[in-house]
């Protein structure tokens, strides 16, 4: 069985870059990263920003110790045959050309974001060889988790023969540790690459990309403006679909939240899938 472990990251201000990204691995190779994480760690629950500012578990430890133990960890996930993909969003951008849609639905990029890295991650457990199946676990979070899962739910239509279930687990695991770890890294070198640009990429960073094979993709706030627009071209058909939406949630006297709106594509999304199926036959 392959296991994936994914976490998100922010800026401080959650208002320019957000992250989310997972690790891809099989049974020996998880085994053998937890028991490195785990005699380098000690007792301590890794987080990276915590690591990083000295603050919750390692407030007592000194800054060079806490600036040498995120490299040593770094290092470890680096030596590992692990394999990672991160989806970042241009929060900043987005704030700029959709104001409306980023008003209205503030949540809407980690969706977009957990959506893209389970999808990569799925694909590319897809081609493994051998061939195994695979399972999701990302670090809870109480607001998000639910729809998540609905967002998972309608994925599986398409990888049925590789996903086999998404949950959602504790910093306690290692998994989620390493991701948490890579997921920062993405996310500072993305804001630095927003904000900052003269600014030297971190070491962390060049040890993981050195490796080949940490894949991640950056959506400027511009793309997602100029997705948006075609996805929209034909409004006839927009229309439509909002009708149908409206009727749906009418009789079932739902109100109009992403939950309800992802249950619905949900449902819409199986239909086509089943009709394609019958007619297959």
């Amino acid at each position: 069985m392959l296991s994936v472990f994914g976490d998100e990251s922010h800026d401080q201000t959650k208002k320019r870059v957000f992250v989310v990204a997972g690790l891809l691995g099989n049974v020996k190779d998880w085994e053998s990263f937890r028991q490195q994480w785990k005699d380098r760690i000690g007792g301590f629950i890794f987080h990276a920003a915590d690591c990083e500012s000295g603050h919750g578990y390692f407030e007592e430890m000194p800054e060079p110790e806490r600036l040498k133990l995120h490299l040593d960890l770094t290092q470890i996930l680096a030596e590992s045959k692990l394999m990672g993909y991160g989806h970042a969003v241009d929060l900043a951008g987005c704030h700029k050309v959709v104001p409306h849609v980023m008003k209205q639905f503030p949540d809407m990029p980690y969706y977009d974001c957990f959506v893209k890295t389970v999808g990569y991650l799925s694909d590319l457990a897809h081609v493994f060889v051998p061939r195994d199946g695979v399972e999701f676990t990302f670090d809870q979070h109480k607001d998000t988790q639910y729809n998540a899962g609905l967002l998972y739910d309608w994925l599986t239509h398409y990888r049925d023969d590789v996903v086999e279930k998404v949950s959602f687990g504790t910093r306690k695991e290692p998994g989620i540790q390493g991701a948490d770890l890579w997921a920062r890294e993405l996310m500072k070198r993305c804001d630095t690459h927003l904000f900052n640009s003269r600014a030297n990429s971190r070491p962390q960073w060049n040890t993981l990309l050195g490796t080949k094979r940490f894949k991640f993709k950056f959506v400027l706030g511009d793309q997602i403006k100029k997705d948006m627009d075609d996805a929209a071209v034909d409004y006839q058909v927009s229309d439509e679909l909002h009708a149908e939406y409206y009727k749906w949630r009418h009789k079932h006297r739902l109100v109009d939240n992403l939950s309800n709106r992802f249950r619905w594509f949900a449902m819409q999304d199986k239909a086509r899938h089943d009709t394609v199926g019958e007619s297959s036959k």
